[in-house]
């Protein structure tokens, strides 16, 4: 994540915001390319600070 998309990030007060945007983030992405790390190490640096993880959300559907 660049330092303006994090910018971005924290300004969302929404929860249903911020899944949208890390949805987006996750499709730009696997469009990119060279970037499939990114997922594995978003979710250890949540797990690390303890905060809920987004992806996971996404992931199961529960968005």
């Amino acid at each position: 994540m660049t330092k303006e998309q994090k910018s971005m990030f924290k300004s969302l007060k929404k929860e249903k915001h911020q899944h949208a945007f890390i949805d987006m983030l996750v499709s730009q992405q696997a469009q990119l390319g060279k970037f499939g790390h990114w997922s594995e190490a978003y979710r250890a640096k949540c797990r690390k600070k303890g905060a809920p993880n987004i992806l996971d959300a996404l992931v199961s559907g529960e968005v």
